[in-house]
């Protein structure tokens, strides 16, 4: 029994020994590491136990500050500026959501979403002289009922879109509503009519001269117009769609101007939130307690929301193949995290492809059409015949796999950044099964004449494309994710520069089929001095980190085939020789030799990519469409990188051992590829 005395009220008694002696005893004779363990209880259930009194685990219990906390009072009477401080933090909750946390760690925190019942004006009497009174009972069962109502619907729309598929969930959101219903069986009309109701209490409660009459109006408005924009589809009415989008600029602005003053200690509305009411949710997995971010970013998270519609609306309605590649390769790579909530990729993925149609319009075959009608300037039906002249295995046998691999490719653009990645890694082996097949096409073809003879020539060529863009974008992926360390990031630029290298020849190799005065041409104009910039740039970085290769060859060897372990799946030796590879002995070849070269520049590479990304503003747009200056404003913050890099790099491969490399700055894009200098 404890020396302290008796423990009363336990279950089966009180009657306690202390043997923690045994136990040290007994551990006298174990070794570090030893588990000891029973038949019937084994490690996994050891990992699984829960501490009875752990914060972190037991949800049940109850932690000081919740004893000390007042109770929250969902009908104690508000300030206008108290009502607007509680909508102000659950916009923060809402796009907290939409960043990635749980319901009850975001929107469930505000406790007014449990109190609906307790509020609403059919059970709580109006008052009979509201504007005498300066907090209105109203403010809470009028307004504020509404505005958390439209806060919920607002969230059930959302769900209803991700949970279509697009996305995996706990990977990219979190499905689960904890028994908390979001407003689902409300009509989004009923909850519209009570926003409108609120206004017109709002006026009718507060006087013109109130300096929170206009503010809370605005915020109310703010909240049926977010609620309009998740109603509507942004492809079925686009015009009306950014009337809505316009509006709620305005009001997103009206509101940031007029911020709630800070609450004093007293305040009801102080009371409002609650992170820990995850402990009294019925929850499958225990859940830390979230703190909310500063109301400016939530601002910011919002106006990035409707960014991202009206982007999705703009591209809704560009039927091209490329653009929407190009439009997504941009998005993946250059975007801040705000503006890739889980709402937005879903939603995108949807515009392209929903009901077994392309862009709500086309069908799956219109994607192969496109694929060679943007790459070359030829239609698939033109491909196709010359395929049959040819007598040769006919086109329509890989039509089926081709659609479905650019359906994917497209959407990817839209997933997470890792699973982005490993998406596109696992589907270099499907492009080289198809370069395979095509080649086939091409060396066993009997064309009718020279036509038809570079028609299918091109074939193998213009899969080679698209599978050369895949491999830059998994090796520059990585830059993105922060997996390379600094002895990697050599062989990452030297690779990438072989990969240009045959990029620009699959270029050569097209110029003759591609008609001048198609998109076509134009994107490979670009295109061929973007990459000959780029590679240039790679062969700089390539140079300039060799010093930080220091691991030795068995090591490099080991992390080399796990990097690259795609590159080498059994199933390719089936196939013909990939095209740039990655291959570690040529690696260190070129690199013995980069380094016996005294005279070999290093400056210059980084001098030609400057000039050459400036340059690019010169040239047509191709096929960017309306993301031309998007794509302009990522060459001039390259060119501008190219530049620090010119200016602190040596002049030759000799001083590559004498640079600092604590001076680079890899922060300075969101993707990463490239380091600035810090001190320039």
């Amino acid at each position: 029994m404890s020396e302290e005395g008796p423990i009363y009220g336990l279950s089966g008694g009180d009657d306690f020994v202390d043997v923690s002696g045994v136990f040290l005893d007994a551990a006298q004779d174990m070794e570090p590491g030893d588990v000891m363990l029973t038949e019937d209880f084994t490690l996994y259930d050891a990992m699984s136990a829960l501490e009875i009194g752990d914060p972190r685990m037991d949800s049940g219990l109850i932690l000081d500050e919740e004893v000390e906390r007042p109770q929250f009072n969902p009908l104690a009477p508000l300030l206008p500026e108290e009502v607007c401080y509680i909508l102000d933090r659950a916009f923060a909750c809402e796009m907290e959501w939409h960043a990635g946390y749980t319901l009850p760690q975001t929107i469930y925190s505000c406790l007014y979403v449990h109190c609906l019942a307790d509020i609403s004006p059919e059970v709580v009497p109006r008052q009979g002289h509201p504007q005498q009174d300066s907090r209105p009972i109203e403010l809470v069962t009028v307004v504020l009922n509404a505005a958390i109502t439209g806060l919920l619907k607002c969230c059930d729309l959302a769900w209803r879109e991700l949970s279509r598929g697009k996305l995996h969930d706990t990977e990219d959101w979190h499905s689960e509503k904890f028994e908390v219903p979001l407003m689902e069986n409300l009509p989004v009309a009923s909850v519209l009519s009570r926003l409108d109701n609120a206004k017109n209490c709002i006026q009718m409660l507060l006087p013109e001269s109130s300096s929170w009459r206009g503010p809370l109006l605005d915020r109310i408005s703010l909240r049926a117009i977010t609620l309009n924009l998740f109603r509507h589809h942004p492809s079925k009415d686009r015009e009306h769609f950014s009337v809505l989008l316009g509006l709620a600029r305005d009001h997103l602005q009206n509101v940031r101007s007029s911020s709630p003053p800070e609450l004093t200690p007293h305040s009801p509305a102080t009371l409002a939130f609650d992170p820990r009411i995850t402990r009294r949710l019925n929850s499958f997995m225990p859940l830390r307690a979230h703190r909310l971010p500063p109301q400016d970013l939530a601002w910011t998270a919002l106006a990035d929301l409707f960014d991202g519609w009206a982007e999705i609306c703009k591209i809704s309605a560009i039927a091209s193949l490329a653009t929407w590649k190009i439009a997504g390769d941009l998005y993946a790579n250059f975007s801040r995290p705000s503006q890739r909530p889980p709402f937005l990729r879903a939603l995108a993925q949807s515009v392209f492809f929903t009901n077994q149609r392309i862009l709500d319009v086309y069908s799956l075959s219109w994607l192969v059409d496109r694929f060679f009608f943007d790459t070359i300037g030829t239609g698939y039906k033109t491909m196709s015949a010359a395929v049959d002249r040819a007598a040769t295995l006919p086109l329509f046998s890989i039509e089926r796999k081709l659609s479905r691999m650019l359906l994917s490719h497209v959407q990817s653009a839209w997933y997470n950044l890792p699973r982005r990645r490993r998406f596109l890694a696992r589907s270099l082996l499907e492009w080289q099964e198809l370069y395979d097949a095509t080649s086939v096409m091409s060396e066993k073809g009997n064309p009718i004449d020279e036509k038809d003879r570079q028609l299918i020539d091109a074939l193998p060529e213009v899969v080679l494309l698209w599978r050369l863009c895949i491999i830059r974008e998994v090796l520059l992926s990585g830059f993105q994710l922060e997996l390379y360390v600094e002895d990697e990031k050599p062989f990452v630029y030297w690779e990438l520069g072989q990969v240009i290298h045959e990029h620009l020849s699959a270029f050569d190799a097209l110029e003759p089929v591609i008609p001048k005065d198609t998109m076509a041409h134009g994107e490979l104009i670009f295109m061929r001095s973007y990459l000959n910039s780029f590679q240039s740039l790679c062969t700089g970085m390539y140079m300039l980190t060799l010093p930080s290769l220091r691991l030795p060859a068995p090591r490099l060897a080991l992390n080399f085939v796990r990097r690259y372990k795609w590159a080498f799946r059994p199933e390719y030796a089936k196939l013909r020789p990939q095209v740039a590879a990655p291959d570690l002995s040529a690696f260190v070849d070129a690199s013995v030799d980069v380094l016996k070269d005294e005279r070999e520049p290093l400056r210059l590479h980084f001098e030609r990519a400057r000039d050459g990304l400036v340059g690019l503003k010169d040239l047509p747009a191709g096929a960017a469409g309306q993301y031309h200056e998007n794509r302009l404003q990522v060459a001039q913050s390259l060119s501008a990188i190219a530049g620090e890099l010119a200016l602190a790099a040596p002049a030759t491969i000799v001083g590559v051992n004498d640079f600092d490399a604590t001076r680079l700055d890899w922060g300075r894009l969101p993707c990463r590829w490239f380091p600035g200098v810090s001190d320039i």
